[in-house]
């Protein structure tokens, strides 16, 4: 499963240039352990792709909004992520396009639909946001563990999307050779998720009342 993303216009957007700018006060998150730290305190999130022209566009801009608030004493963090190269986490967050932004607090998820300028980010990470509903219910919150669990899968769908890949092409397995492969190692993961729910969510025994 290939997740499908897009950044405004196909073509004038895209710009293979590797002079992607780095940022002193935006924090550089990895699908390791983000779950652990967008959990504790309020986070403004930005998912972005380094070919990305208007993710580059605003980078600037974010850099600002992430100096203010560190200056300030709302207690927001603001952080970033590779969303093309995590897929499994843009995923979980449902990103359809580059850059999105949003507000993570206590795992309460709200998409950022505004303008992208400094106040305007600076306005919705302060307060702006406890006027919008979160896009994610308690249970379906990426950070939940229906979310966790969904987003490992999502991570095992892309990683075994590239097995298949490498196989074909530098094994030079044939195409039923090189899924069944991919499915068996799938259904192998697959018995394990199961022992893990099994686990996670183990069954209530029936309780039979007694008759007299």
């Amino acid at each position: 499963m290939a997740l499908q993303v897009a950044c405004g216009s196909p073509v004038e957007d895209v710009d293979d240039s590797n002079d992607w700018p780095t940022t002193g006060n935006v924090v550089e998150l990895t699908s390791q352990g983000i779950d652990s730290q967008l959990s504790e305190g309020s986070w403004l999130l930005e998912f972005y792709a380094p070919w990305c022209g208007y993710c580059k566009r605003l980078e600037p801009v974010y850099e600002e909004v992430a100096k203010e608030l560190k200056a300030g004493t709302s207690g927001v963090s603001v952080a970033r992520i590779d969303g093309s190269k995590y897929k499994g986490v843009s995923a979980r967050f449902m990103v359809q396009g580059f850059p999105t932004i949003f507000h993570v607090h206590r795992r309460q998820v709200r998409k950022y639909t505004g303008g992208r300028s400094k106040e305007s980010l600076v306005q919705f990470a302060t307060d702006g946001w406890i006027k919008t509903e979160p896009d994610f219910s308690q249970m379906l919150s990426p950070l939940g563990t229906l979310g966790r669990v969904l987003g490992a899968f999502l991570e095992f769908t892309v990683d075994m999307q590239k097995v298949y890949e490498e196989m074909r092409l530098y094994l030079d397995l044939s195409h039923p050779v090189a899924l069944g492969i991919v499915a068996l190692l799938t259904a192998v993961s697959g018995s394990i998720l199961g022992l893990t729910f099994s686990f996670m969510f183990p069954e209530k025994p029936a309780v039979h009342n007694k008759r007299e």
